[in-house]
């Protein structure tokens, strides 16, 4: 019944917009749509919400964080993301006293999370609330690298928001993705950080140590994810695509 529906919807509709080519690829492959009714117009952020946040370190003096190299990830714990990945590579930095993953939210599976943090005895995992998203932006440039995951079970080209809050915010990337994320393809495009599947965990703390150790290389990762998503990724841009559609 669904998918007639499915069919029907691609088959009536004048144009069909999605937000990455990854997702106008697999309507081609995978469901039969001429590629002239597809249009790609990516998920937008709003870049003057994070240009105008200041790095204050604000959230390293709440956290007594002030010295520490900050591994963020900030907003909702769900069970597609896999983020127990950076716990086991926790594990094996635990030596590296410099070094802090740091979450902050809210979700399902925060306290499995909390839980397999305990269960190691790890000093190097740190779990806050969720802050507002007036803060966000402030709290994001408090860290030095923005994190994320996806799980390998994920099989579609899904891009997770949270990566263009990390470019607006001009802070380096660290990504574990499923395969058919166009994530990786962007930060690897934008040069604003490093990315891997994230069923290869050994290659996945080679990058950690990889992006921990290049601290030289950091600014300029944080400058091109900005410039990247000032010129794909503002709102601007995406609502000016989107309106072009109806000039057609």
């Amino acid at each position: 019944f669904f998918q007639n529906m499915e069919r029907n919807a691609y088959k009536n509709c004048d144009f069909i917009v999605t937000p990455s080519e990854g997702h106008k690829k697999y309507l081609i492959e995978n469901r039969g749509v001429p590629e002239v009714k597809i249009n790609v117009v990516p998920h937008w952020i709003d870049m003057a919400e994070f240009e105008s946040a200041k790095k204050t370190g604000r959230f390293r003096k709440l956290y007594n964080l002030e010295n520490k190299f900050i591994f963020l990830f900030g907003g909702v714990f769900g069970p597609s993301q896999g983020l127990d990945i950076f716990i086991r590579i926790a594990v094996k930095l635990k030596d590296y006293k410099d070094i802090i993953f740091l979450f902050v939210g809210e979700g399902s599976e925060k306290e499995k999370l909390i839980e397999l943090t305990k269960s190691l005895g790890l000093e190097n995992v740190r779990f806050e609330p969720l802050v507002s998203k007036k803060d966000y932006p402030e709290l994001v440039k408090n860290a030095d690298v923005g994190i994320l995951a996806l799980t390998s079970a994920n099989t579609t080209p899904a891009v997770p928001a949270k990566l263009m809050g990390y470019m607006a915010a001009g802070i380096p990337v660290l990504a574990f993705l499923h395969k058919e994320s166009d994530g990786i393809k962007i930060i690897e495009t934008a040069n604003c950080g490093l990315a891997s599947v994230s069923n290869n965990e050994e290659k996945a703390f080679e990058l950690t140590k990889k992006i921990y150790s290049e601290k030289d290389k950091l600014k300029s990762y944080g400058e091109n994810g900005f410039n990247y998503a000032m010129a794909n990724f503002s709102k601007d841009v995406c609502v000016n695509k989107m309106e072009s559609l109806f000039k057609l």
